[in-house]
């Protein structure tokens, strides 16, 4: 249950529109990479960052490539790590 929040909160991050999204991270940009794919066959009747992209993720987790999947269990390393140096939770 963990992975699929997980999933639907960093898909819904890579997939924000380009005009809403701040300076590429290199995570972000492994996650455009590794997960793009996915949202195209799997979710691309939805507009990029909506709550529909992220309902199709959520019914879809299991087809998910195993790119996108190492690329979301990365990228939540990644913020675990960050907020333990920040001390926020």
């Amino acid at each position: 249950m963990l992975l699929l929040r997980s999933t639907v909160l960093v898909l819904g991050v890579v997939l924000v529109p380009a005009a809403a999204a701040a300076q590429p991270t290199p995570m972000r940009e492994l996650l455009k990479l590794s997960c793009t794919g996915d949202y195209l066959e799997h979710c691309s009747m939805h507009a990029p960052g909506g709550p529909e992209v992220e309902a199709c993720f959520r019914q879809n987790i299991r087809k998910l490539s195993r790119p996108c999947a190492q690329a979301i269990n990365a990228y939540q390393r990644e913020k675990k790590r960050n907020r333990q140096v920040s001390g926020t939770h």
